[in-house]
C-alpha cells in the first residue's frame, strides 16, 4: 500500500482550490451588491466547476488524479450545456452527458496508466 506524503515544496493543489474558492466568493459578493448581473451566476456558474477541473488537471501527479480531473471537466461541460439549455439539452434531456463525462475520466485514467512510468516497488491495486 502506498501512502501519499505531503510535499511542502508543491502546495499547488491547495493554491488552486484556494484561488477558486476566493473567486467564487468574490463573484457572489459582487452579484449581491449589483456589480455582476444575477443572471450571470445563474447561467455561468458551471465555469467554476470547469476551473476546478482545469486546476486539478494542472496539479495532477498520478493517473487517477488525471482521470478525476478530466471527469470534473466533463461534468462542468455538462452543467454548462444544461444550465444554458444549449442545443436544446436542458436538465431533463442532458443527463447522458454525465455518463460521457464519467467515461472520459475512466478512459483518460486507463490511458495515463498505460504510459505512466512505474518504479519497481509500485504495485497495482
Amino acid at each position: 500500500m502506498s501512502h501519499v506524503i505531503y510535499d511542502p515544496d508543491r502546495p499547488w493543489d491547495k493554491l488552486v482550490w484556494g484561488l477558486i474558492l476566493i473567486g467564487l466568493g468574490v463573484c457572489f459578493l459582487l452579484s449581491m451588491y449589483g456589480f455582476i448581473p444575477s443572471h450571470f451566476l445563474r447561467t455561468w456558474w458551471p465555469l467554476f466547476v470547469i476551473a476546478a477541473g482545469a486546476g486539478s488537471l494542472l496539479c495532477a501527479r498520478t493517473p487517477r488524479a488525471i482521470g478525476s480531473a478530466v471527469t470534473t471537466l466533463g461534468i462542468g461541460g455538462w452543467l454548462m450545456v444544461a444550465a444554458n439549455d444549449w442545443f436544446g439539452l436542458g436538465w431533463s434531456r442532458s443527463w447522458p452527458l454525465a455518463l460521457v463525462a464519467a467515461g472520459l475520466g475512466s478512459l483518460t485514467q486507463a490511458l495515463a496508466q498505460s504510459v505512466w512510468p512505474r518504479e519497481e516497488n509500485d504495485h497495482v491495486q
